[in-house]
C-alpha cells in the first residue's frame, strides 16, 4: 500500500515516523508492504525534523491526488477549504482517506461518508476527536446495540492544561496561557482552544455518532474560559470544586441540546482528576448505562497513533460499511435541556450595581444564594436551564459588568 501524506507538521511528522519505525512489524502482521511515497508541504525549502525525505516532498497536491499508484491519502494539513477540496477529490478518484482534521469533519462528515460509500472506499477520522484515545470506532460499534441519551467530555488539551495550571499554581489566566504557549500546548493564536470552538467541533462529531443523527456544527452553542480570573479559582477551590471546559450533548425524546461551557466538578469525581492535556469522554445509554474513555488528548504521538490505527483498518479491510447513521429524526432545542446550578461572579464598581444584579435574577424568578467578597459578588443559583443563565448574563453585560459563570455538574 502506497500512502500520500498531505501535511508534514506535528501530526504528519508523527505519522511518518510511526509508519517508518513500525514498517517491518506492520508488514509481518498484514503480509503487505506499506510506505509513504509522497508528502505535500507548503514550503519545500523548510528544515524538517525528518531526515532523508527530500525525494518524497512535493508542493503540488495533485501529484498525490492524481497518482494512480497511491491507494490512500492521509490529510493532516488542517483548516477547511483546502482540506475539503483534497478529501472530496481523493474519494472521487478512488482513494481511501484518513484524516485527523476535526474542523473539516465537523462541517462535512455526511458528505464525506456518502462519497466514500458511493466510491466503495474508506473515510476514517479517529484522530479528529480525543487524540490517542480509541474512541470513535468503539462508539460506532456500541451504537448498534445501544440508544445513547448523553455524551460529555473534556475534549481540549490546551484549555485543560491552562485550567490545571491555574488550579494547581494559583496563576492568572494570561500567565497560564503563556506557559501553555511556551510548551507548545497552545498556538500563537489560541482563540479556538480557549474560546470553545475546538470543543464544539469535536462535540458535533461525537453527537452525530452517539445519537445516530446529523448534528450540525451551528447547532452546538459554545463559550470559553477567557473570563476566568485568579479570584474565581480561589472561590471555586474554597467550595471544593475544580473547573473544566466541558462539551455536553443530551437527547430527550426527539429534542437535543449541545453546549460547550466551563463546568465545576466536585473534587471527589473522576472528571475533576483529568489534568493537563488529557481528555475524557463519557456516554450514557440504555444497555451500557455509562461508558468512559480516558487518555492523552493531544500531541504528535497520540494523534499519529490514531491516524495509523485507521490506516491499519484500511490495510486489513476492517472498516466495512460506515456505521454512522446519516438521517435526522431529532431536532435542536437550543440549550434548554442542559440544566444545573450556576456559579456566577460579577465584579462590581459601585454599590448601585448590586441592586441591578439582584433585579435581573428576581425578574426571572431565579432563587440564589449570595456571597460578597470585597468587590466580587458571587451568586449561586438554583437549578436552571443553560438558556436562562445565558439570558441573565446578557442583561448583566448590558450594564458593562465583568462576569464569569459556569455550571455545577452533578456527577
Amino acid at each position: 500500500m502506497k500512502i500520500g501524506l498531505l501535511g508534514c507538521g506535528t501530526v504528519g511528522t508523527g505519522v511518518y515516523e510511526m509508519i517508518y519505525n513500525q514498517k517491518e512489524r506492520i508488514e509481518e502482521l498484514y503480509e503487505e508492504s506499506v510506505e509513504i511515497s509522497k508528502i505535500l508541504v507548503k514550503d519545500n525549502m523548510k528544515c524538517r525534523d525528518i531526515e532523508d525525505i527530500d525525494h518524497l516532498i512535493t508542493i503540488d497536491p495533485y501529484e498525490i491526488l492524481d497518482d494512480s499508484s497511491i491507494h490512500l491519502v492521509v490529510e493532516v494539513i488542517g483548516g477547511v477549504t483546502e482540506a475539503y477540496e483534497y478529501i472530496t477529490y481523493a474519494l472521487n478518484n478512488g482513494k481511501h482517506v484518513v484524516t485527523a482534521n476535526k474542523a473539516v469533519v465537523a462541517k462535512h462528515m455526511k458528505e464525506f461518508l456518502e462519497l466514500a460509500e458511493k466510491n466503495r472506499r474508506a473515510f476514517l477520522f479517529e484522530g479528529s476527536v480525543g487524540g490517542g484515545i480509541p474512541l470513535l470506532k468503539p462508539l460506532k460499534q456500541c451504537t448498534l446495540l445501544n440508544e445513547f441519551s448523553e455524551v460529555r467530555g473534556i475534549l481540549n488539551g490546551t484549555s485543560n492544561f491552562i485550567l490545571t495550571k491555574m488550579m494547581q499554581e494559583d496563576l492568572e489566566f494570561k500567565d497560564a496561557l503563556g506557559i501553555a504557549q511556551g510548551l507548545g500546548y497552545a498556538e500563537a493564536d489560541p482563540t479556538d482552544d480557549i474560546g470553545g470552538a475546538d470543543v464544539a467541533r469535536k462535540l458535533a462529531i461525537l453527537a452525530t455518532i452517539t445519537f445516530k443523527n446529523d448534528v450540525n456544527l451551528d447547532e452546538v452553542s459554545y463559550r470559553g474560559i477567557q473570563q476566568i480570573t485568579k479570584a474565581d479559582i480561589r472561590f471555586i477551590k474554597e467550595m471544593g470544586y475544580s473547573v473544566k471546559l466541558l462539551g455536553k450533548a443530551v437527547v430527550d425524546n426527539r429534542a437535543f441540546s449541545a453546549l460547550v461551557e466551563p463546568v465545576l466538578f466536585k473534587n471527589t469525581t473522576q472528571f475533576e482528576k483529568v489534568d493537563n492535556a488529557f481528555n475524557m469522554v463519557s456516554v450514557k445509554g440504555n444497555n451500557l448505562k455509562e461508558l468512559r474513555f480516558y487518555g492523552e488528548g493531544a500531541g504528535r504521538k497520540a494523534t499519529a497513533n490514531a491516524v495509523v490505527c485507521d490506516i491499519l483498518d484500511v490495510l486489513s479491510s476492517a472498516y466495512g460499511k460506515d456505521m454512522v447513521h446519516r438521517g435526522r429524526d431529532i431536532e435542536a432545542f437550543g440549550t434548554k435541556l442542559i440544566q444545573g446550578k450556576y456559579y456566577i461572579r460579577i465584579t462590581l464598581t459601585s454599590g448601585a450595581e448590586e441592586s441591578l444584579v439582584k433585579d435581573a435574577f428576581r425578574r426571572r424568578k431565579v432563587d440564589f444564594h449570595k456571597l460578597k467578597v470585597e468587590k466580587e459578588l458571587i451568586m449561586l443559583t438554583e437549578k436552571i436551564g443553560a438558556d436562562m443563565a445565558e439570558d441573565i448574563i446578557k442583561e448583566l453585560e448590558r450594564y458593562n459588568l465583568s462576569c464569569f459563570y459556569c455550571r455545577i455538574e452533578a456527577e
